[in-house]
């Protein structure tokens, strides 16, 4: 390195990351502090529209609102994200998809995969919530370089912001935290019999017989008494 490098360019250079930081950290708390108002808005689900003023208003188009209710309604039925699925594909329900055409939006009706019917029922915007942060974010240093890794969903208690009531919504904060408890209940279910703890009791092993809920057979369950009815391992 020659003595000009280190008294000038070198220095200019060290100036222009060090301001370019300070930018950023700038942009990032300004950006915080848009969201704290709840106008931090990006993209929104289907079934809202953003407004010209960065407000969220439900979809204007009647038939998009019944299917997002539908999709609900169902989950209420039936216990279970899996089994709602299993019934709009079997029913050959559509749901909405927005796509963008030469820069215009436009709905799309698609049969829906797994993930669209799960990403409807845990997603809090339906609940009229505003959220952001809902996934821990760890920062890691490769290559010299910062890179910001965001991981898994958070508890809804510990998300970064959570505004309740911020605009219209398809169902009560109460209905969703109850969901996201029945789907985590689910899941945890599921998990604790893939790990064999469902040979926990007595002669759990015998009798298992195909579920009859549906006429092909979907899945496994101990010889119940006459009151049971349940499929377990396809609840979710």
């Amino acid at each position: 390195m020659t003595r000009a490098c280190r008294t000038t360019g070198c220095m200019k250079g060290t100036m222009s990351e060090m301001e370019l930081a300070i930018l950023r950290q700038r942009a990032g708390e300004a950006r915080k502090q848009k969201a704290r108002r709840g106008e931090l808005i990006a993209n929104v689900a289907i079934g809202y529209v953003k407004t010209d003023d960065d407000r969220i208003e439900k979809e204007p188009d009647r038939r998009v609102q019944e299917a997002i209710a539908l999709v609900f309604h169902k989950f209420t039925e039936l216990q279970s994200a899996r089994q709602v699925f299993l019934w709009v594909i079997e029913e050959r329900v559509l749901l909405p998809a927005v796509t963008y055409i030469a820069g215009k939006r436009s709905i799309e009706w698609r049969a829906p995969t797994y993930r669209t019917v799960y990403h409807i029922l845990t997603n809090p915007v339906y609940s009229g919530a505003y959220a952001f942060g809902r996934r821990s974010v760890e920062v890691k240093i490769q290559n010299g370089r910062k890179r910001t890794v965001r991981n898994r969903l958070r508890h809804w208690k510990n998300w970064g912001i959570l505004i309740k009531d911020h605009h219209e919504s398809y169902i009560s904060w109460e209905e969703f935290e109850r969901n996201q408890r029945l789907l985590a209940d689910n899941a945890n279910r599921r998990s604790n019999m893939g790990r064999g703890s469902v040979r926990r009791g007595e002669a759990l092993l015998a009798g298992l017989f195909p579920c009859a809920l549906r006429e092909e057979a979907t899945g496994f369950l101990q010889r119940p008494p006459a009151e049971a009815a349940l499929c377990l391992p396809w609840r979710q």
